[in-house]
């Protein structure tokens, strides 16, 4: 068996033009950075490695398949992608040559970078993070099971899309649709996976009056329902065999995870298969013996997901596919036995991008680009076609796989609000109302204690909760209209009348926020910073950036912070830009997800590994760097001078930089699991933080179906 994989010391491998970071899975030549498939990686990293040999096609199936035969296509398509991959402006040299009837060999001399070329403090963060993930494994599971539902139900206001798909031209057609109860049981209905042969769903159904978690199995022709309840456990559906006989789930008791499978009947004793440290949200049997499955904590970042390939015979698993560290990774969607594809969904900042590849990883093709998420989909075999439904705009969409385009998007017409569904047909689709609540609320940092609701919203509003120092909380509500028409209105609420004033209604592509003082609003659009009133009337100022935005923030003097990752980057970048002199300034920080500024010279960054980072800009340099806790929603910021407030959605923590930049932070607030919150704002005249909360209430399950004209 020839070598495959790097040692651990090495950084990077420079051949040719291109620079390959083996952590990272990316190769550089100056200009072009471009990321590798899981497969395409290790047929690199095969060749580089044997460089003095030539690899002949068993090599190959032997030692990167590793598996007994590989079709020559497979081989033959794999090895043109990476020939591919490799070429540019700067590296028109051959990388890899072919040698007839004998295999392949690898071309230009190679530089191996150890990590003795790193810095010592870079050295010793990459061992902190690394035993930090290995300790959080065996350390208690934290509670954020309810919290990780949300995020993946509840639209947030994160950044401003970019879109690059085109529609084809499709035009949206209106259709009428009528709903049929499925179940109402008492409780909170989620989660659902329907089985290979469409006849059963299996669902949890939460009882937060008597913190009950039933895992229902439910016969979709007879309504016969078959129930698994494990007292003290939270318990959720990870998907089906391939043969619809057994079904995947995990359970947590708070402290541990498993994944467990079970006869779906739920007759005879549960089969252990895994520990999960981190939460597998969605997956499916490809075999008898192989789950497909989105793993979150990829590359030590609590948010990522990546796809993974996992034999539940030996436990061995690898991953096939390779999300941007700037995103917030894959989600499984379906597997297409008949292609033997996978299909999911990469979510990035402000808008998401459907891909199929193979079970292995390779010949991964982008298909779509939308700027809503991809909660469910499912693969009609009669149609060929995946079937998604969009529930912000309320839109069924149909894209055909033989065709590689959209062929249809249908407005529904008469229907609710829905949280998650699983489209059938262009004619039915399975779903669950709608079971959240969105309220803004106080917390007196006097006492610490959570206020009566302030500002109490329809569900489908979204919630930005924004302060100013003269007494207004400033928020974004809105219903959620359909298409180009959705607007959000800028309201201001004066406690001390309880009134709410409009000020404005504003597009729906932004990300707004609102100087402490209330007298400046910034509007992001997809091409730049805006800089007006907070009536959104006089434009005073206008930043161009061109890629897509992460996040910006009013800074000191009421300068500008913002991130934005380029058009042609896997990294973001950080700016501020000064009112003064009208100019952006970039800073020497990579892969920021937000920052705002502590002083005159040092700035407060949150990087995509959920590290806390003060950058000095006299020195030049990170002067410290603080572990977060754990992420169990999403994380919220807010500075006010020496006081940051962090919350992991649903506790809340205070850091007093004041006391040191190394001091412990402090917990303000502890939540509950059936409230999660959403953001965070400090407001120094009232000594309040107010927040962001989404709350859960009994939902029903509808089939819902076209009515015929």
């Amino acid at each position: 068996m020839k070598p495959s994989n790097f040692s651990e010391s090495i950084v990077e491998v420079k051949f040719g033009a291109w620079c390959l970071n083996p952590k990272q899975q990316t190769i550089n030549d100056g200009v072009i950075e471009r990321e590798l498939e899981p497969l395409l990686f290790k047929i690199l990293c095969y060749l580089i490695l044997n460089k003095e040999s030539i690899i002949t096609r068993q090599d190959l199936i032997d030692d990167v398949w590793c598996q007994h035969y590989v079709d020559d296509n497979a081989i033959n398509r794999a090895v043109s992608e990476l020939r591919k991959i490799l070429k540019s402006p700067n590296q028109a040299a051959l990388v890899i040559k072919t040698h007839y009837r004998k295999g392949y060999s690898f071309l230009p001399n190679v530089e191996f970078v150890e990590s003795g070329y790193q810095s010592v403090t870079s050295n010793l963060v990459y061992e902190h993070v690394a035993k930090k993930s290995a300790v959080l494994g065996k350390k208690k599971y934290l509670p954020w099971i309810f919290a990780l539902i949300v995020v993946l139900l509840v639209s947030a206001i994160t950044g401003v899309y970019k879109l690059t798909a085109k529609s084809n031209g499709v035009q949206v057609t209106n259709k009428s649709y009528q709903e049929e109860v499925l179940s109402m049981k008492e409780g909170m209905h989620t989660f659902l996976s329907l089985s290979p042969n469409e006849k059963s769903l299996v669902f949890t159904l939460i009882k937060y009056e008597t913190s009950e978690f039933i895992l229902i199995n439910k016969e979709l022709a007879t309504g016969t329902e078959k129930l698994l309840i494990k007292p003290g456990y939270e318990i959720y559906p990870v998907g089906w065999s391939h043969n619809n006989n057994e079904i995947i789930y995990w359970q947590s008791n708070g402290q541990d995870c498993q994944v467990f499978i079970v006869d779906s009947n739920f007759a005879g004793e549960s089969r252990y298969l895994f520990d999960c440290s981190h939460l597998p949200f969605s997956g499916e049997s490809i075999n008898n013996t192989n789950l497909v499955y989105s793993k979150f904590g990829y590359r030590n970042r609590d948010e990522l997901a990546v796809l993974m390939n996992r034999d539940l015979l030996t436990g061995e698993e690898y991953q096939i596919s390779s999300p941007n560290l700037n995103s917030y990774g894959d989600k499984f969607l379906a597997h297409i036995e008949g292609k033997n594809k996978v299909v999911f969904e990469r979510h990035q900042f402000g808008f998401s991008e459907l891909y199929i590849t193979g079970i292995e990883g390779g010949a991964q093709t982008h298909l779509y680009t939308t700027k809503n998420r991809i909660w469910t989909l499912k693969y009609n075999q009669e149609l060929d076609s995946l079937l998604w439904y969009d529930n912000v705009d309320n839109i069924l969409f149909q894209y055909s796989l033989s065709e590689q385009k959209l062929l249809s998007k249908t407005s529904m017409q008469g229907v609710s609000t829905y949280s998650m569904t699983l489209p059938i047909s262009p004619y039915k689709i399975l779903a669950f109302q709608y079971p959240y609540d969105a309220d803004i609320n106080k917390i007196d940092l006097n006492n610490f204690n959570l206020s009566d609701t302030t500002i109490s919203t329809p569900s489908i509003s979204q919630i930005l909760p924004q302060l100013t120092n003269n007494g207004d909380i400033f928020f974004l509500s809105g219903k959620n209209n359909i298409g180009a028409d959705r607007t959000y209105k800028l309201q201001a609420l004066d406690e001390a009348t309880n009134t709410i004033n409009t000020k404005s209604s504003i597009a729906f592509n932004l990300l707004l926020r609102v100087s402490r003082d209330g007298e400046e609003a910034l509007r992001v659009t997809t091409k730049a910073i805006e800089i007006h009133d907070t009536e959104l009337i006089n434009l005073k100022d206008s930043i161009q950036v061109n890629g897509t935005f992460v996040n910006t923030e009013f800074l000191i003097n009421k300068n500008i912070g913002f991130i934005v990752r380029g058009s042609h980057s896997s990294s973001n970048s950080s700016y501020v830009y000064d009112r003064t002199t009208k100019k952006s300034v970039i800073l020497p920080i990579s892969n920021a997800v937000w920052f705002d500024q502590l002083s005159t010279t040092q700035y407060i960054f949150l990087s995509a590994q959920n590290k806390l980072q003060i950058f000095d800009s006299w020195k030049n340099k990170v002067i410290t760097e603080l572990d977060l806790n754990p992420v169990k929603y999403r994380h919220s910021l807010s500075l006010d001078g020496n006081k940051l407030f962090h919350s992991d959605g649903i506790n809340v923590f205070l850091y007093d930089f004041s006391l040191g930049f190394n001091t412990a932070p402090q917990v303000i607030y502890k939540g509950e699991n059936s409230r999660v919150i959403r953001s965070i704002n400090y407001n120094e005249a009232v000594n309040s933080l107010f927040v962001g909360l989404i709350s859960s209430h009994n939902n029903k399950i509808f089939e819902v179906t076209q009515v015929k004209n």
